[in-house]
């Protein structure tokens, strides 16, 4: 990561973080970067513009001079450190300790600061020195193969989070493109290939070596066979069973052959089909290629398998969003519906289709348990699409304080994240309707979409179930705490570390997220009363009722944004939000009131035309729309997420006398108004009521 190191007394500098204009520090720090590749390793430039754009590009100046710089992300309420680097000629005068004693007060609201390092190059000392722990290691994807150690800063809030290291999200299988884009330096396009053995992906991809793999390298002849054997040696071996791979190859050609009748044409096309196969019979969910033709023909049939084809930046791409749920952006579905309904006797059928192929279950396993289910009176309920399919499904049991799970799927299709994220959601509902305050899911064959979906959501993960909190209470960290230790020991399930008052906004935000709905009221997070006319709230929160349906890429997706025109009251995240719908409305007009409470997750200024290029699939405002709301050609977007509608909407003379009881005039407002936890916490236990 560094070649610094730490003085006595720190060298004259000063610090700074690059903006998007300032062009000629950042094209320093990139020569500065690659003067130091050798042990840092080749950085895009993209990325240096990207984390000024972000603010996350911190630079060391002597006079004017760039002499170091910290360039990193902001991930998982973490600080990401990719690259440390200082000047040789400035180095051992404490530059360094600066730069990152900077980001920990910059972002002290954050869990700590990570950071990974090749063991051979003997920085134990100088990480310790900089108060960093070693944490873990594990091997690096470089052509030698060298240990990467993890490295953590602590900023020591008391949380329910480790700096444990992450989990593999991604599973792939590699052709022979891909492969000797690895195995062979010199070969065009074969940087995108290599981005793969980045050092930040170590422990999140997993590149798996297949039977078809190893097929293709034993025809090499000569030098080439001996690269492409030392470059997918470190790769997990993956065996399928003969006969899946020969039904998964039927299932590909009865597919691919509606496109292509004479698929396959050639000997390529024969190893293409196989490479797929078996990487399906080997339970794999990615596979990397840069052939079109392989995409085109097979992509279709691989994805009802549960397995993307997918060209390597792609991947790297699909990573990131795994790993920033932040970033995480729903499919868009246009004006289509979608319905919950129980499944009825003789329908079981209609739910085969959710048979987890990844896990080996056989139709007449989920039949079995659908039918026990059924016996023990629990009802089956389905979420059909548009055109009358099955696309997820689940059983819910509330028990003593407990939401049973036993199943919950979601088919494979391209909007399976977004249901699974929905449903996990819904599920918070139903454990808060039913007063249970932790949601367990045994579903053996669960999908893994809803895996993902649910450690994201704060749930933890044993040998045979998913486990997390649906807290439905408001308090003080005390008295919240107090709740969860009490059911957790009711459930046996790990008590969760204490909590203090006056925690900081970020980590007050991610335990009433993870907690949903838990509201936290003597921590440092803030709350905005803001206003929203009906014609939107109606799209945006679903509120009112109206007689036209909600556009389902709206409704079907946890997170939404909201524009305003920037200035007044400075809105900061993470906070809670308040709607007040203003009076009136083109459909179904209601009363002026307070109707919901959502997470605020961002607040994004930018030009009009970049927040709709962004958020357009979260919004309900068209382009139009945004640019005259632009002051100056910049608009504001608030990102939110997991609203929750009142049962009872606290109308505006309720609002009001609430406000003056504590000394607040309470006017309706006409922008975010911030109001004190006190109102807050008045206005949401009034809503709650039923």
């Amino acid at each position: 990561m560094s070649l610094d190191h730490v003085a006595s007394k720190p060298a004259q500098v000063r610090l700074a973080v690059a903006g998007p204009d300032d062009s000629s520090a950042i094209e320093e720090a990139i020569q500065l970067g690659n003067s130091a590749r050798a042990s840092l390793g080749l950085m895009r430039v993209a990325v240096y513009h990207e984390a000024a754009i972000n603010g996350t590009l911190l630079l060391a100046y002597s006079a004017d001079r760039v002499v170091g710089y910290a360039l990193y992300a902001l991930a998982r309420r973490r600080v990401r450190l990719n690259h440390l680097c200082v000047d040789k000629a400035f180095q051992k005068e404490g530059i360094a300790r600066l730069l990152v004693d900077h980001l920990s007060e910059r972002h002290a609201d954050h869990l700590g600061i990570s950071a990974r390092c090749r063991h051979d190059y003997n920085l134990g000392a100088f990480w310790i020195k900089l108060g960093f722990t070693q944490i873990g290691e594990r091997r690096g994807r470089s052509r030698d193969g060298h240990i990467l150690i993890d490295w953590w800063r602590d900023h020591h809030h008391p949380h329910l989070f480790t700096a444990d290291a992450e989990t593999v999200l991604v599973r792939a299988a590699v052709d022979t493109m891909v492969l000797r884009d690895l195995a062979e330096r010199g070969r065009t396009d074969g940087e995108e290939s290599r981005a793969l053995l980045e050092d930040h992906l170590v422990g999140l991809l997993e590149l798996v070596r297949t039977a078809a793999l190893d097929a293709e390298i034993d025809r090499m002849q000569g030098a080439l066979r001996a690269q492409c054997t030392r470059r997918a040696q470190p790769f997990t071996p993956a065996r399928g069973e003969a006969a899946h791979v020969a039904a998964a190859t039927s299932e590909l050609l009865t597919i691919a052959r509606k496109r292509y009748p004479a698929y396959p044409a050639d000997d390529q096309d024969v190893l293409d089909l196989q490479h797929v196969a078996e990487a399906i019979a080997a339970k794999l969910n990615v596979f990397i290629t840069r052939d079109r033709r392989l995409t085109e023909a097979l992509s279709s049939g691989a994805e009802s398998h549960g397995l993307r084809i997918m060209r390597p930046a792609d991947v790297i791409v699909y990573i990131d969003e795994l790993v920033d749920a932040e970033s995480y952006r729903p499919a868009e579905l246009l004006n289509t519906a979608y319905e919950l309904r129980q499944v009825g006797s003789g329908q079981d059928g209609q739910l085969l289709t959710l048979t987890s192929r990844a896990a080996d279950e056989k139709p007449r396993h989920l039949a079995e348990a659908l039918r026990q289910l059924a016996l023990a009176g629990h009802a089956r309920i389905a979420l059909y699409g548009p055109s009358g399919e099955v696309v997820a499904a689940y059983c819910a049991v509330p028990s003593d304080g407990v939401l049973w799970v036993p199943l919950l799927r979601v088919a494979n299709a391209p909007v399976a994240d977004t249901m699974a994220r929905q449903l996990l959601f819904h599920l918070r509902r139903l454990a808060r309707d039913s007063a249970a305050s932790i949601i367990r899911i045994d579903d053996s064959y669960r999908s893994p979409q809803v895996r993902l979906a649910a450690l994201n959501d704060g749930f933890q993960e044993t040998e045979t179930e998913l486990y997390g909190y649906a807290v439905p209470a408001i308090g003080s960290a005390a008295e919240i705490e107090h709740h969860v230790v009490r059911v957790a020991r009711q459930a046996k399930v790990p008590e969760p570390p204490a909590l203090r008052s006056g925690m900081p906004a970020v980590v007050a935000a991610e335990l009433e997220r993870i907690w949903w709905p838990a509201r936290i009221t003597d921590s440092q997070l803030p709350t905005y009363l803001i206003p929203i006319q009906q014609a939107f709230s109606a799209d945006l929160l679903g509120v009112p009722t109206g007689l036209l349906p909600r556009s389902d890429a709206l409704g079907l997706t946890r997170e939404h944004v909201y524009y305003k025109r920037p200035g007044g009251n400075q809105v900061t995240a993470p906070a809670r939000l308040l709607w007040y719908m203003s009076q009136g409305g083109t459909t179904v007009p209601g009363p002026a009131a307070v109707i919901a409470c959502s997470q605020l997750d961002a607040v994004v200024t930018a030009t009009p035309d970049e927040l709709h290029s962004r958020f357009q699939h979260l919004g309900v405002w068209d382009k139009n729309t945004i640019r005259k709301a632009a002051r100056g050609d910049r608009v504001q977007a608030l990102r939110f997420s997991n609203t929750e509608v009142f049962p009872t909407s606290v109308p505006r003379h309720r609002m009001r006398a609430l406000a003056q009881r504590y000394g607040l005039p309470g006017h309706a407002p006409q922008g975010p108004l911030r109001i004190p936890t006190e109102l807050f916490t008045a206005i949401y236990e009034e809503g709650r009521v039923k």
